[in-house]
Order: structure tokens, then sequence, then C-alpha cells
């Protein structure tokens, strides 16, 4: 059975400290961070990050990852230069917080009829795989857009160690694709993994699959079983919705994820 820690996303519009202290009540083993706000590379001095690590050492709560926010995928070239450079400071702010790990959203995969694009989108990957090897951290591509089997076929074709995937269900299933089959795609290149309550709340069994219940609906058997089998030992992180109190949402995915 998969032995995995739990962690939660905090949400960025919440003060931070508040939610670190409250995420170690409710047991969480990590936290991830979003860079921006009061956390954006720009505006957390160095005085700034030794506080928040000591504020994580405090509560026994390890930094999970940051996550980069991007507006834009990177298949263009207007303000390239100046994405990427944001990318290059939130690779050395993890760093110095203490976790070897960045989640970000890059773009889907441009198909092979937009040359132009698809050149753009290779090269700025390759570049930020490039740079987070350079700061001792890896990028995670959330997935979402793409098939498990692309994103294999993109990150194998780049063999590069500053790369990784990290899987979102809900994105996938938004996309049509199954998180199960993509992790198991996917394999050894998944560093980190999403559990959130729009998925919880769409846990079905395959036999009920059969009985004609919502073929959209993620089977947490499985997709855990997948996890499993390409030996996956990094953190499951709930991701609250916003709109509702995480305390709650975490101690009920945690149960039911104890449980599964």
């Amino acid at each position: 059975m998969l032995s995995t820690p739990i962690g939660i996303r905090l949400e960025p519009s919440r003060p931070l400290r508040e939610q670190i202290r409250e995420a170690a009540k409710l047991g969480a083993r990590g936290v991830v961070i979003d860079a921006v706000g009061e956390v954006a590379p720009q505006r957390l001095s160095e005085t700034g990050r030794r506080e928040l690590r000591h504020l994580l050492r405090s509560v026994e709560l390890n930094l999970i990852a940051l996550s980069l926010p991007t507006r834009r995928p990177f298949d263009s070239l207007d303000q390239l230069d100046d994405r990427l450079g944001r990318a290059e400071a939130a690779f050395t702010m993890a760093y110095e917080l203490g976790t070897t790990m960045v989640l970000a959203r890059v773009g889907g995969i441009p198909p092979e009829t937009s040359v132009g694009e698809r050149e753009t989108f290779f090269g700025a990957v390759r570049e930020l795989g490039r740079r987070a090897d350079h700061r001792g951290v890896r990028l995670a591509i959330e997935t979402g857009h793409d098939s498990g089997a692309n994103m294999r076929a993109l990150l194998d074709g780049f063999a590069s160690p500053g790369l990784a995937a990290s899987i979102d269900p809900s994105a996938l299933l938004q996309n049509g694709h199954d998180p199960g089959e993509t992790a198991q795609a996917l394999g050894h290149w998944v560093a980190h993994a999403y559990a959130s309550e729009v998925n919880l709340s769409m846990i079905v069994s395959k036999q009920a699959r059969a009985s004609g219940l919502p073929a959209g609906a993620l089977d947490w058997e499985e997709y855990l079983g997948a996890l499993e089998e390409v030996n996956f030992r990094g953190y499951l992180t709930i991701w609250p919705d916003p709109a509702r109190e995480p305390g709650p949402q975490f101690t009920a995915i945690a149960d039911r994820l104890k449980r599964l």
C-alpha cells in the first residue's frame, strides 16, 4: 500500500504564518507555498527567508515546494527573458528556504504544426531545467494539458536532472486525461502529487463505474495504486477549495486517504 506523507497547499490570500501554524496543528507534514505577495522573491528579504525557515522548523513542517505563478505559457518570445528570470529567482529562493522543488504550469506542448511556438516552448523548458539544476532544485511541471505519454516523451527528450512532473488529478480530469494512467506513463519523473476536495467528492469504485456513474470521476484506489506502482515516495498534497475553510477539508481528505 502507498505510504507517503500528507501535506497541504496554503492559500496566498490568507496570512502565511497563521496558515503554517494551523497546518502543523492539523497534522500536515509539509506545506506548498505560492511565491507571490509577501513570499515573492523580489519582496522576501534574506532576513524574511531566515525567519520563514525558522518558523517551519519550530512547528516541525517541511517546505514541500514553492509554487511559481505563471500567467502565460512558455511558447511565446514576448517577455520570455523576464519570465525565465523570475523563474530563476524562485529557484534561488526555494533552495534558500530549504526545498529542492518548484512547481509550475508551463502550458501545453504546442502541436507539430505550430513550428515557431513549439521551438520556443522546447527551448524555454530546456532552459528552465538548466537553470533549476544550476540552482540545486527541480522544476516539477504540473500536469493537465497533455497526456502522460506526451509529457513522458518531453521529459525523456531533455533528460534533465532539473525537471520533474507534478500530478494534478483535477486538471487532468478536466482535460480528459486519466490520472492513474498519467502517473504510470510518467514513472520515475513523478516528484509530487496532489489531492483535492473536488477529486475526493468524485471518488467511485470500478464497480460503480460499471453501474453508470460519471466516467470523469476519479478512482482513488486506481490513482494511489498507480503512484505505488511507480514507487512514488514524495508528498501527496491536499489542495483545499479556497472558498471554504481549509481545516475541515484537510481533515476529511486526510482521513479518507488513510482509509484508502
